[in-house]
């Protein structure tokens, strides 16, 4: 966010090479700028990437494990004779 704020100040009366120019070193400092704000959130880049996965993690068991339970219902029905 502050990076677009960045960009639209800087491109306020600047000719479009300047703004290429300052687009490009925007772009060229944003992940040191990204990493630098997920620190400060008291987390390491590497802590922020384990919560993310286990997050995804949970989020795919979640949507997995009903579909299995359906399939191992319908099985189970088959094998007792009653479809």
């Amino acid at each position: 966010m502050i990076v677009l704020i960045t960009l639209l100040i800087a491109h306020a009366g600047t000719t479009m090479a300047q703004q290429l120019s300052i687009t490009t070193e925007a772009i060229k400092t944003t992940p040191p700028a990204l990493v630098s704000l997920l620190h400060a959130g008291g987390m390491t880049p590497s802590d922020w990437v384990t919560v993310l996965t286990l997050a995804y993690l949970a989020l795919q068991i979640g949507l997995i494990v009903p579909k299995y339970l359906g399939n191992l219902r319908d099985w189970w029905d088959r094998i007792r004779g009653r479809s």
